[in-house]
């Protein structure tokens, strides 16, 4: 293993089959499109010969990882396609993948990043990278409000409304509705398709007083939500602007954790459903 001029190690560079990788750009199409493929399609979407990307997929198909219909004889991904796939799922360590993260994030704003996951009686905070400026604010196994907390407000947006249509009642009817923000189910839901359109909630915490906090979801390989991670930090040092550069990290951050646990960045998220 040499060194880089930086006096980094460099990797050694492996011998491969280049077939192999040639035929790749194939697979990627078929897991990139939104069903069967053509033979023409494929062809076009790689830019490779009809008759070359034929040879391939023929040994696609022989090994399980392509089939294709007898009617119209369209291409798809094949039986063992789909075991390689639930195989990596299952190898994935989400908690170990989001704490790679939230360090990052932090180390890129300099700022405490804390996530959250459903829980039985509502978003829980499970993970944090903190800095030596600022704490979390709120001790692991925090249970947050869904109308009065930024976490809550993405969960809210996100999940079934099954799930939280009880909930986001006793909250409303708690002294007559939040202290803040909507007071009525119909301006709950106002609220939460403005935080699906944005795919981001920021505000001052009314847990952790002195703090304020931006959120944005994660979504897994079925584009539900699994996750909720926040920037935290002190009101007015704190830019809560979702067009700022916390507000922007934070997005791309979410996006691409979303893209390692599986979800697909031109697909919807599922959505909730009201009652």
């Amino acid at each position: 293993m040499s060194e880089t001029a930086d006096g980094d190690l460099k990797l050694p560079t492996r011998v491969g089959i280049q077939s192999i990788e040639s035929g790749a750009p194939l697979m990627r199409a078929l897991v990139g499109s939104d069903g069967p493929m053509t033979l023409a399609a494929l062809s076009k979407a790689t830019g490779m010969p009809r008759s070359k990307a034929h040879k391939y997929l023929a040994s696609y198909i022989r090994i399980g990882l392509v089939t294709q219909s007898e009617a119209g004889g369209r291409y798809d991904l094949g039986p063992f396609a789909l075991d390689i796939a639930l195989a990596a799922m299952r190898r994935l360590d989400v908690m170990k993948l989001a704490q790679d993260a939230l360090d990052a994030l932090r180390d890129e704003l300099t700022m405490t990043i804390s996530m959250a996951v459903w829980a039985n009686r509502g978003p829980a905070l499970v993970r944090w990278a903190a800095t030596p400026q600022t704490s979390p604010g709120s001790r692991l196994g925090t249970v947050f409000p869904l109308l009065n907390s930024t976490v809550g407000l993405i969960f809210a947006a996100y999940l079934d409304r099954s799930q939280t249509q009880t909930m986001l009642q006793a909250e409303l009817a708690e002294r007559g509705g939040p202290r803040t923000g909507p007071r009525s189910m119909a301006q709950v839901d106002a609220l939460l398709e403005q935080v699906r359109a944005e795919r981001l909630a920021s505000s001052i915490s009314t847990v952790a007083p002195g703090m304020a906090t931006i959120c944005a979801p994660v979504f897994d390989v079925s584009n539900r939500i699994v996750a909720a991670i926040a920037v935290v930090g002190l009101v007015g040092q704190i830019n809560l602007s979702l067009d700022g550069r916390e507000a922007r990290a934070l997005a791309r951050a979410a996006q691409k954790l979303s893209r390692q646990l599986g979800a697909h960045p031109d697909a919807s998220p599922i959505q909730t459903t009201t009652t």
